[in-house]
């Protein structure tokens, strides 16, 4: 095996530094990261390849904590490592993680595309749907309903403070999609008129996701108006409520106010924790998916004893 780990480490640093790209994105350059580890690797016995690769799947979570994708794919590798690494030989091993890797990254990209599949056909023609922030598997059915030539509107929020709404506000404009930017508190004007409502998800857990903040007080209103609210999220995504990151009450307050006010705190809480009985469907890879078939979905997940045990130790 090719000696030498400096091109994986510094892409590992990439990652940590990436505060652009959605968690499904982040995933898959994480795959590249343990793909890009096994042709670096130089450990000469298994033992030493399977505390080298715990390493860096360690690094790889900790470069982004709160991007659930990247534990699930680390803790899926380290499974299969402990499952075989008593029966394989090193570059057997070796190849194994390997394939896992890049068999996650394609997995990743054909979710988007049964996603998009699934999720545009709740879209009709002058439907007007309403999203906030950006999610790439809420643009991925947008984009898909578009191809199959329906006509439609979305509302989107700005997403305040590092406005990712812009974001897919400006790709959506690019398909020909008309769009409506609007400031995040103007969305209850909106949802009088929307059809639907479509959300992304930075994690799933039993009971509740994690999304961008505001996500809550809009399933609220939708409630409020009857609008059908829906979850959008690869399976990548859902973990235990034991094992989800905490979440980053508070960001930079300079992102709100540069400037000091006498008395004024300033907070900036970037994302929230919303009852999954707030939301109509979950729309994933395999279909539809009731909120009370989470529970037991999630319980089958395995997990890498030793990625618990250190997490455990920190």
């Amino acid at each position: 095996m090719p000696r030498g780990n400096r091109g994986y480490q510094s892409l590992i640093e990439i990652i940590r530094e990436d505060h652009l790209s959605g968690a499904s994105q982040l995933s898959r350059k994480a795959a590249n990261v343990i793909t890009l580890f096994t042709r670096e690797a130089k450990a000469k016995t298994i033992k030493g390849y399977y505390q080298s690769l715990l390493k860096a799947g360690k690094e790889l979570i900790s470069a982004q904590p709160d991007i659930v994708p990247i534990f699930n794919l680390v803790n899926s590798i380290l499974t299969v490592a402990e499952e075989h690494r008593n029966t394989l030989s090193l570059e057997e091993l070796n190849r194994l993680v390997r394939e896992k890797a890049e068999e996650f990254r394609r997995c990743s990209l054909k979710a988007l595309e049964k996603i998009a599949d699934i999720g545009e056909t709740l879209i009709s023609n002058d439907h007007t749907i309403l999203t906030h922030s950006f999610s790439g598997a809420v643009f991925s059915i947008l984009e898909k309903a578009k191809k199959n030539k329906k006509r439609f509107r979305v509302v989107v929020s700005e997403s305040r403070p590092l406005f990712e709404g812009r974001n897919l506000a400006q790709q959506l404009g690019r398909l020909g999609v008309p769009v409506t930017l609007v400031i995040d508190s103007a969305l209850g004007l909106y949802l009088k008129k929307a059809d639907l409502v479509l959300v992304g998800a930075d994690s799933i857990s039993e009971k509740s996701f994690i999304n961008k903040v505001g996500t809550h007080g809009l399933s609220l209103l939708a409630k409020e108006f009857g609008v059908p609210f829906y979850v959008v999220s690869e399976r990548t995504k859902f973990i235990s409520r034991k094992w989800r990151p905490h979440l980053k009450l508070q960001a930079d307050p300079r992102e709100i106010l540069s400037k000091i006010f006498k008395n004024v705190k300033i907070e900036n809480p970037y994302f929230e924790e919303i009852p999954l009985s707030c939301c109509k469907k979950i729309i994933t890879p395999e279909g539809f998916l009731s909120p009370s078939h989470l529970p037991r979905m999630i319980k089958k997940i395995k997990l890498s004893r030793n990625l618990m045990q250190s997490m455990r130790d920190v």
